[in-house]
């Protein structure tokens, strides 16, 4: 399908997700009724779909981004928290996994959508893999990632003002050093309680900063109404 693959284009070349097989990257299972992370259900009852994000149009995805060779790794143990995005065991494990398309209202046919992973965490790992995240975009100016699929790029890493949304948030722009004439990717990620919200949208389309309240606020509001941001 052309959404898989420019998704996994912008994986392999130089994008960056939040998201990862369902199976390959999940813990092992919370009894959500008992007060564990939320489950796959949950999350998939807070994505958005068609205008509920203002300036979008959503479309909830089915398909894996990720398989269970993508395990990546940095060069460099300070950016590990923003290779860990790309990869399928990252340091703090993602529990559950639902993701969906964005496309910018007015963007062009052939332009690359962008997309939104839902993801849940224990309440610890949540909180944090944003406190990494902060300190390595601090620290980390750029890397080398190596997957065992087989590549090796070079990444930039240019911390953004986050959004003031949710109860905490990060934003960046990751770019592939090999991709000449790309501008990267801006990364926006936001808590919900132990559910981190990742964007991710192309800086080829035009977009240059991170998402805006307006569209990462409603979000996190459909997460606690869904009862998926405990």
């Amino acid at each position: 399908m052309l959404v898989h693959g420019f998704v996994r284009r912008v994986l392999l070349s130089a994008a960056l997700s939040g998201a990862v097989a369902a199976g390959a990257a999940c813990g092992p299972a919370d009894d959500a009724g008992q007060g564990g992370p939320p489950t796959a259900a949950e999350l998939a009852a807070a994505l958005p779909e068609g205008d509920d994000l203002p300036g979008f149009t959503a479309r909830p995805q089915d398909m894996p981004l990720l398989e269970k060779e993508d395990v990546v790794t940095a060069d460099d143990p300070a950016c590990r928290p923003v290779s860990d995005m790309m990869s399928v065991r990252p340091e703090h494990p993602r529990r559950a996994m639902v993701w969906a398309t964005l496309t910018a209202d007015g963007a062009p046919a052939d332009a690359p959508p962008g997309s939104l992973v839902l993801t849940s965490h224990t309440a610890g790992d949540a909180r944090a893999w944003l406190d990494d995240l902060r300190k390595a975009l601090s620290e980390c100016e750029g890397f080398t990632a190596t997957s065992r699929r087989g590549w090796t790029y070079r990444f930039t890493v240019k911390p953004l003002p986050p959004p003031d949304a949710g109860d905490e948030s990060v934003a960046y722009v990751l770019t592939n050093t090999s991709d000449i004439g790309g501008k990267g990717n801006v990364m926006t990620v936001v808590r919900t309680g132990s559910v981190l919200a990742s964007y991710l949208l192309s800086r080829d389309t035009e977009w240059s900063g991170a998402v805006p309240a307006s569209v990462a606020g409603p979000q996190h509001e459909r997460l606690r109404d869904a009862g998926a941001g405990r």
